[in-house]
């Protein structure tokens, strides 16, 4: 990612409506998902500009890693500390030695996924928890990727198959950001067609104030429906999975 961006996510992580929601869900699936919070430790992979980490490290032991120098500089003017710079296919902890991993929005940012996926196996302990989030559905690619420097996005079968595949049992599976999917859509094609820059760049703006709080509301209220049931399409895609305990 260009270091330009992380200057933006440092600026607004903590106001745009989309990392809000993000956040909020996340602290719903580790509270549905690892009920030893207290005794847990937590390894994000990929944690950006550190906001997630400081959330996190209220209730986790918690490290985290980024391959970038600017991500790593602003997560430490958060003060952060348990912090450290890896590949993710290369992952600089003992294996066995984690009971929790995060990876939001980060797989898409990989080559070579399913090694990155085998290497989290590696660090959690028997029992410990991956949860992933991705961007959903290739026909929704727009400059935003590209400025991102993604390499794809997601459909459910293929990251649960992945998952799989790397020796996790799949224990939740559902898209998000669903009631902001038509909007989304047809927002990146009349942004596809319109587009006449080389310079792909990122679609953070923040919207009116009355504007974010309703969007924050409104995933608020997808978080709630996820007590029941899962989202059938959405812009994000959710896994959780488990690595299996030892017999």
């Amino acid at each position: 990612m260009n270091s330009d961006e992380y200057k933006k996510m440092y600026e607004i992580e903590d106001l745009y409506w989309w990392f809000i929601g993000r956040r909020k869900l996340v602290k719903w699936l580790l509270r549905k998902h690892t009920p030893n919070r207290k005794e847990s430790v937590l390894f994000d992979l990929g944690c950006g500009t550190g906001l997630n980490v400081s959330t996190f490290a209220k209730e986790y032991k918690t490290f985290g890693s980024d391959l970038s120098p600017q991500a790593l500089g602003f997560c430490r003017e958060r003060n952060l500390e348990g912090l450290f710079s890896c590949s993710a296919d290369s992952i600089a902890l003992r294996n066995e030695s984690v009971d929790v991993v995060t990876a939001l929005d980060v797989l898409e940012h990989i080559r070579e996924d399913l090694p990155a996926l085998r290497e989290i196996n590696r660090v959690l302990t028997p029992g410990g928890k991956l949860i992933v989030i991705v961007p959903a559905y290739g026909f929704l690619w727009s400059e935003h990727d590209e400025a991102l420097h993604h390499y794809r996005r997601y459909v459910a079968r293929e990251l649960r198959a992945k998952l799989t595949a790397a020796n996790f049992e799949i224990e939740r599976s559902t898209y998000f950001i669903t009631g902001l999917f038509f909007p989304i859509l047809f927002f990146r094609l009349w942004q596809g067609l319109r587009r006449t820059s080389i310079e792909a760049s990122v679609s953070y703006r923040m919207p009116p104030q009355w504007v974010n709080r309703v969007l924050v509301w409104w995933l608020d209220i997808e978080r709630f429906l996820l007590d029941h049931f899962n989202l059938p399409f959405g812009v994000s895609l959710i896994v959780v999975g488990r690595k299996p305990a030892k017999s």
